[in-house]
């Protein structure tokens, strides 16, 4: 438990590597009818790590990472250090389905600039997922306003045109 992330360590409860393989089944079973035909889902394990893949058939969307040891991380996009860790609460399982079916559905933004990212998605209840990663100590600096001037890029949703 030395690497648990600081904002985890007091809500984690253990879970079995066949409850997350459950946990990560289940979620991959609604993936698959979320993203019909403009995706590829796939589930692997790694010792104690079972990871659910999406991969978009139309290079505009973004793929996802949602990966279950400890902690559920999930990972939107594939240049930046966002990443969501979320616990095995109730809550928090049901917002992991949320954010992905919300990637699939309504695309993410992706602003970089300095050392630092953020990856904000909608999900389909209307809730907003923002998160921000630092890429480098350049991260650490303030850069007041850097989602305004920095790069932008919008993630289609999975049934972009073209992508059926």
């Amino acid at each position: 438990m030395d690497d648990v992330p600081n904002h985890l360590s007091r809500d984690l409860v253990p879970i079995p590597v066949d409850r997350r393989r459950e946990f990560i089944e289940a979620l991959a079973d609604k993936a698959r009818v979320w993203v019909g035909r403009a995706g590829t889902v796939t589930v692997s394990q790694e010792d104690d790590s079972v990871v659910l893949s999406l991969a978009p058939v139309v290079d505009t969307a973004a793929p996802v990472w949602v990966v279950a040891t400890e902690w559920i991380d999930i990972q939107v996009g594939t240049e930046n250090s966002s990443r969501w860790e979320l616990t095995y609460s109730d809550d928090h399982m049901a917002s992991v389905g949320d954010l992905v079916r919300g990637v699939i559905e309504d695309g993410a933004t992706e602003f970089r600039a300095s050392g630092r990212s953020r990856v904000r998605v909608s999900t389909t209840r209307g809730d907003l997922w923002s998160r921000r990663g630092r890429e480098s100590l350049w991260g650490l600096i303030p850069a007041p306003g850097w989602q305004r001037w920095g790069k932008r890029h919008t993630f289609t949703p999975y049934a972009a045109k073209g992508a059926m």
